[in-house]
C-alpha cells in the first residue's frame, strides 16, 4: 500500500490529431502556401519571359527557379541543380535561425532572394519540363509526409491504449513525513552533496556584476547565461525547502545576488535583436509588454523571485521600482514582482493558445510552466487570484494544443503557423516537464513521468539505459555531444516523483559516463555544462514532491517562524542540514577548509530567552532583545548542533 496524493491523468481520446487552435493555424498556413504556389505555377506556365517563369517556380519551392535553366550540357544541368540544392540548404539554415532566435526575416530573405536571383539570371535556354518536375517533387514530398503522419497517428492510438492501461494504476506519492513532528522529513546532506553545492554557491556568491564560471557561448538558445542564473536559483530554492529550511545567511545572499544578476544588460540585450527581426519592433524592454512575448525572461524571472520569497518571506522585490533594467542608451524599464505577474496574466489571457511565445512566434511548454509557477506563488503569498481563472484554459491548451495523440507533451509550437519541431519532443523535454509541471498539474506531470519511466528508459541490474533522440544527445548548456543534461533531467524528475529505483539507476549511468572530481573542496563533473551541474545537484538534494510542496504549500509554520541559522562564514563553514520544529534548531555543519573555530549567528529566537546549545563551545546562551545571538563552534569534521529553549 502507498500513501497516494493524487491519481495520474489518463490520456484523453481525441478525434483529431491537433487541437482547434493548432488546426486553424495549420489550415491558414496551408492556404497561404497553396495561394503562393498557385500564383507561381500560373506565372511559370503563362508568362512569356523565362525570368518571370523562373520567378514563378521559385515561389513554389525555394530554389525551384534555378531548375528552369537546367538545360544544355551536363555541366550546366548540374550547376543549376546544385544551385537549387544550395538554396534548400540555406533555407534549412534560415529555418534553424528562425527557431533559434525568432528571426522570421531569415527564411523570407533566403526564399525571396533565391527567387529573384533565378529570375535575374538572364538565360534564354530553358528546361520546360521543370514546370512539371518542380510541382511534382513538392507534391511527392507532401504525399510522403502525409502518409507518414497517418501511419504515426495510427501507431500513436495503439500506444495511447497501452499507456492508459498502466496509467490507470499509477498514483502520486505523498510527501515523506517525520513520524514525531508530522512535518515533511528533512534528510541531512552528505559531505559529497555539500561539496557539490559549492559549485552553485561559488557562482551565486560572487559580486553581482561578475559571471566567473558561467558558460558564455550565445544568448539566444539553451546555453544562455540567463538560464544558468535562473537554474541556479531554482536549485538553491529546492535545496532550501527540502534540506535547509532554517538556513538564511549565505543561502539568502546567494538568492538575492541571482535575482539582481538578472537585471544585467548582458543577460537581456538579446531581446532587442529578437524583437526587431521577429516582431519588426524596436523596443528592447525584456518584459515585452507591447508584444506579449519573451516568457523565457518574464516567466522564468517571476518563478525565481516567487520561490525565494516563499522560502524566506523576502518581499524586497514587491517594492515599486525594485527591478530596473538599464539600457545603454539611458532608457530604463522599472518593474517589481507584482508588475511582472500582471504582464504574465495579460499575456496568458491574450494569446489564443493561452500559452504564449518565448522568442517571437515559438511557444515552449517548459517556459510557460515557469510563468504558471510564478503566478501560483504570487497568489499564495500575496493573496491574488489569477491562477484560478487561468488554470482551466491552461490545462485545456496542454491537453489539446500541446499534447500528442499518445500523451507526450509537444515541446514547441509555432504561434503563427501551428507547426512543431518533432525532434524537440524528447526524453529530456518530458522529464523537465514532469518536474516543473508537478506543482501546476500534478496528474499530468506524473503521466509524463510514467511515460518516461516505462517507455523511454530501461533498467538492467543497477543501471539504466535512456532512449535518446534529437537534443537528448546534446548537452544543452554547452552544445557538446553528451547525454549529461538528459540523464540529469531524468534523475531530477525521478527524485521529485519518489522513484528511488529509477533515480539510482540513472545516477549510476550518469556517474559512469561523467565521473566527478573534487578540486579545492568543490565537486564537479569535467566537461559537463553549468546547466548539467544544476540538474544533477537538484537530483542529489531533492525529495518526493519537493517542487510541488515548495510552490503549492510553502514551508510549514514551524520552519518559517522557528529559530534560524542566520549567519555562517562561507566557505569556511558549510551547512548540511538546518531545520526547526518551531522552538528548537537542529543544524549539521562541515568545515569548508581547514579545521578551526568559527562564530555563527542565530535569529528568530525568543527575545531575552535562555537556550541550551549542544555541540557548541558555549553550553548555553542568553538571547538579545531582538531575538539574535551568536555561538562558537569548533569544526574538525561533521558537527551536529542543537539549540533548544530552556524552560
Amino acid at each position: 500500500m502507498v500513501d497516494a496524493r493524487y491519481r495520474t491523468a489518463l490520456i484523453p481520446e481525441r478525434l483529431d490529431t491537433e487541437g482547434p487552435v493548432t488546426s486553424a493555424r495549420l489550415q491558414r498556413t496551408r492556404r497561404a502556401y497553396l495561394a503562393l504556389a498557385g500564383l507561381g505555377l500560373v506565372l511559370a506556365w503563362l508568362a512569356a519571359s523565362p525570368g518571370v517563369q523562373a520567378f514563378g517556380l521559385g515561389l513554389v519551392v525555394p530554389g525551384g527557379g534555378f531548375l528552369l535553366f537546367a538545360a544544355g550540357g551536363v555541366m550546366t544541368f548540374l550547376a543549376h541543380v546544385l544551385l537549387s540544392l544550395l538554396t534548400l540548404t540555406l533555407f534549412a539554415a534560415a529555418l534553424f535561425a528562425w527557431f533559434g532566435s525568432g528571426n522570421v526575416l531569415a527564411p523570407i530573405v533566403v526564399w525571396l532572394g533565391a527567387t529573384l536571383a533565378a529570375a535575374g539570371m538572364g538565360h534564354h535556354a530553358t528546361w520546360p519540363s521543370a514546370r512539371l518536375v518542380v510541382p511534382a517533387l513538392v507534391a511527392a514530398a507532401a504525399w510522403t509526409a502525409a502518409s507518414a503522419q497517418r501511419r504515426e497517428a495510427a501507431a500513436a492510438r495503439l500506444r495511447r491504449r497501452r499507456r492508459n492501461e498502466y496509467l490507470a494504476t499509477s498514483v502520486g506519492l505523498a510527501t515523506p513525513r517525520d513520524p514525531a513532528s508530522g512535518l515533511p522529513r528533512v534528510d541531512e546532506m552528505s559531505a559529497e552533496d555539500v561539496a557539490a553545492m559549492r559549485f552553485l554557491l561559488d557562482r551565486a556568491l560572487q559580486p553581482v556584476d561578475r559571471f566567473d564560471g558561467f558558460d558564455w557561448i550565445e544568448q539566444f538558445q539553451t546555453s544562455s547565461v540567463r538560464y544558468q542564473v535562473m537554474g541556479l536559483s531554482y536549485a538553491l530554492s529546492t535545496v532550501q525547502a527540502a534540506r535547509l529550511p532554517s538556513l538564511r545567511g549565505y543561502l539568502h545572499q546567494a538568492q538575492r545576488n541571482l535575482v539582481d544578476k538578472m537585471m544585467d544588460h548582458r543577460l537581456w540585450r538579446y531581446w532587442a535583436f529578437e524583437n526587431a527581426w521577429g516582431n519588426l519592433r524596436l523596443d528592447p524592454d525584456p518584459m515585452a509588454p507591447s508584444t506579449h512575448d519573451n516568457v523565457m525572461y518574464s516567466g522564468w524571472y517571476a518563478a525565481m523571485i516567487g520561490m525565494h520569497a516563499s522560502n524566506t518571506g523576502d518581499d524586497r522585490y514587491d517594492r515599486t521600482g525594485s527591478i530596473v533594467f538599464r539600457h545603454p542608451s539611458g532608457r530604463t524599464f522599472a518593474y517589481d514582482w507584482p508588475a511582472i505577474i500582471d504582464v504574465l496574466v495579460e499575456d496568458f489571457t491574450r494569446c489564443p493558445f493561452t500559452l504564449f511565445p518565448c522568442e517571437p512566434n515559438w511557444i515552449y511548454v517548459m517556459c510557460n510552466n515557469f510563468a504558471g509557477i510564478g503566478i501560483r506563488l504570487h497568489d499564495r503569498l500575496r493573496g491574488s487570484n489569477h491562477w484560478a481563472s487561468l488554470e482551466p484554459r491552461y490545462r485545456h491548451a496542454l491537453e489539446n494544443e500541446f499534447m500528442t495523440v499518445d500523451g507526450r507533451l509537444v515541446a514547441i509550437r509555432s504561434a503563427r503557423t501551428g507547426l512543431t519541431i518533432p525532434s524537440l519532443t524528447s526524453t529530456m523535454a518530458d522529464a523537465v516537464a514532469a518536474f516543473y509541471m508537478h506543482p501546476l498539474f500534478s496528474d499530468l506531470a506524473r503521466r509524463s513521468w510514467e511515460i518516461v519511466r516505462r517507455d523511454l528508459m530501461r533498467i538492467e541490474g543497477d543501471r539504466a539505459t535512456v532512449e535518446l533522440r534529437g537534443w537528448d544527445r546534446i548537452d544543452t548548456g554547452n552544445y557538446r555531444r553528451s547525454n549529461a543534461t538528459t540523464l540529469a533531467a531524468v534523475m531530477n524528475a525521478a527524485r521529485e516523483m519518489g522513484d528511488g529505483e529509477a533515480h539510482d539507476a540513472v545516477r549510476a549511468a550518469f556517474l559512469a559516463e561523467h565521473p566527478h572530481v573534487v578540486d579545492a573542496g568543490v565537486l564537479h563533473h569535467p566537461g559537463v555544462s553549468v546547466t548539467g551541474h544544476i540538474a544533477a545537484f537538484g537530483a542529489r538534494v531533492g525529495r518526493t514532491n519537493a517542487m510541488l510542496d515548495l510552490v503549492a504549500d510553502g514551508l510549514p509554520t514551524a520552519w518559517r517562524d522557528g529559530p534560524l541559522l542566520a549567519g555562517v562564514p562561507y566557505p569556511d563553514v558549510l551547512v548540511a542540514k538546518a531545520v526547526s520544529d518551531g522552538s528548537a534548531l537542529h543544524v549539521v555543519l562541515h568545515p569548508g577548509g581547514r579545521p578551526g573555530r568559527h562564530r555563527i549567528g542565530l535569529s528568530q529566537l525568543r527575545p531575552e530567552g535562555r537556550y541550551r546549545c549542544d555541540g557548541a563551545v558555549e553550553p548555553g546562551i542568553t538571547v538579545s532583545a531582538d531575538g539574535r545571538a551568536t555561538l562558537t563552534v569548533d569544526l574538525d569534521g561533521r558537527r551536529e548542533l542543537r539549540v533548544a529553549p530552556v524552560a
